[in-house]
């Protein structure tokens, strides 16, 4: 299994009007994705594919439909969300099943749980799926005032201590110094932890800091841009890298604007304007956005000149006046 490298792609669910998971639409846009040179591999069941409103037989079978329509050195990784280690290793063993090469555990379910404050309940929980599961595990470390995101010490003890923890999904979003942290004392460990920034707004700085790759739900909408990226940052070419990153700009700063809620709304709303997905819709809790956002969206995505994804419908045209 090779994480580092490449593009990950925290790929979206298509939805048909009647609110099931359109397959025959997953399995081509998983092949049209795989197609992009620098796409290391596939992360499924993630809030981009909004996860939590599948059931465990649909995640199974994303899984599934992602290593089958995947080149076959692609890597496939499983989000698990759930509460508990013992159901969380039941459906690690389920995609393991299905396909999948590694697992990204997401921070554990728990009553008025704040991370920062009960850093044990991070250790234990990951600890516990680890001597369960027998698959490579990633993190998932997230910005400092959220909730859910491990004080810097908790999350260099899990990587440092828990074998199978492989990498950590940087969301450290617009906070730079917590990326910067976290990075170098993972990069000092006496293992090889892959580092994967993942949002989009912010990856011409983590990159600059340093980062084995990019794991992200805007791959699934721009993939040849999170490609370019991540090769001219390491080529050291940061003029035509900071070029880039302000033509994305306007549009990343309306896909991971607030109410951060719609993130993921938003990435399924650009890929149906730019014709990645023939249906933008999604199941509740998800709301489908208002007019004015869909067209501030709109205007940001025709900003970006995006290039178009393989087997993409083209371009849709403005959605109001």
């Amino acid at each position: 299994m090779k994480l580092d490298g490449g593009v990950l792609i925290a790929n979206i669910t298509p939805f048909s009007d009647d609110l099931s998971v359109n397959w025959v639409e997953m399995a081509k846009r998983t092949r049209d994705l795989a197609s992009v040179p620098g796409i290391r591999g596939f992360v499924v069941n993630a809030f981009a594919a909004e996860a939590p409103s599948l059931s465990p037989e649909e995640r199974q079978r994303a899984v599934a439909v992602h290593r089958e329509n995947a080149l076959p050195d692609q890597t496939i990784v499983a989000a698990i969300m759930d509460w508990a280690p013992p159901a969380t290793i039941r459906r690690g063993e389920e995609v393991k099943e299905a396909g999948a090469d590694a697992v990204m555990v997401c921070p554990p379910y728990l009553s008025a749980y704040n991370a920062n404050h009960s850093p044990e309940y991070a250790f234990h929980y990951h600890k516990e799926i680890a001597e369960g599961l027998d698959l490579p595990m990633l993190l998932f470390q997230l910005a400092s005032g959220d909730q859910l995101s491990y004080p810097h010490e908790a999350l260099i003890k899990m990587a440092s201590e828990i074998d199978q923890v492989v990498g950590v999904k940087m969301a450290q979003a617009a906070d730079c110094v917590r990326y910067d942290r976290d990075y170098f004392a993972l990069k000092s460990l006496n293992k090889n932890i892959v580092c994967l920034p993942s949002v989009g707004s912010t990856f011409f700085h983590n990159l600059s800091t340093g980062g084995d790759g990019i794991l992200s739900g805007l791959a699934a909408l721009a993939p040849y841009e999170c490609v370019e990226m991540l090769r001219l940052v390491e080529a050291g070419d940061l003029h035509a890298a900071r070029a880039l990153h302000a033509r994305l700009a306007p549009l990343n700063h309306a896909i991971y604007g607030f109410p951060y809620a719609d993130l993921h709304t938003r990435y399924k709303e650009v890929a149906f304007m730019v014709g990645a997905i023939s249906s933008p819709t999604v199941r509740s809790p998800q709301l489908r956005l208002n007019v004015a956002e869909l067209d501030r969206l709109w205007k940001s995505a025709q900003s970006a000149e995006l290039r178009p994804i393989p087997g993409a419908d083209g371009v849709r045209p403005r959605l109001v006046a």
